[in-house]
């Protein structure tokens, strides 16, 4: 037992040791970087979702598990859809004043009519506003 406790102590240490090494040795910046543009008709707003507390009665629907393209698609099609937010991180729970939560997992997306009351989601999701012709 004793031996098994230092193997896999050196071996935590080990790989603990390695990964600074190749943290502090990371090159990855010298690959030159692709942007993805950003679907035309759409205004991102970074790290944000529909504050929990707020009125959602103007919530259309949720989609779950689908890509950024999916949702972009769906707020196209339907022109009762001003806006959306995308979970990116793994979970958000959302409180509200009830005490109750909306929990969206990554891949969700969520569509609404109206104006948006954004509230913080830092690394959680992000908002998107449909822009109106001629905006």
């Amino acid at each position: 037992m004793k031996k098994l406790l230092a193997l896999l102590s050196s071996s935590a240490l080990l790989l603990t040791a390695s990964t600074t090494y190749a943290e502090s040795n990371d090159i990855t910046s010298e690959i030159p970087e692709i942007s993805v543009a950003e679907t035309k008709g759409f205004q991102k707003i970074a790290d944000v979702a529909q504050y929990g507390c707020a009125d959602w009665s103007n919530v259309i629907g949720i989609a779950r598990n689908i890509s950024l393209s999916e949702a972009y698609q769906i707020a196209n099609d339907d022109p009762y859809i001003d806006y959306f937010f995308y979970t990116k991180g793994s979970q958000m729970a959302l409180g509200t004043t009830d005490g109750s939560y909306r929990v969206f997992r990554h891949g969700d997306a969520v569509f609404f009519s109206g104006s948006p009351h954004w509230g913080s989601a830092r690394n959680l999701a992000d908002g998107y506003v449909k822009q109106k012709s001629g905006s």
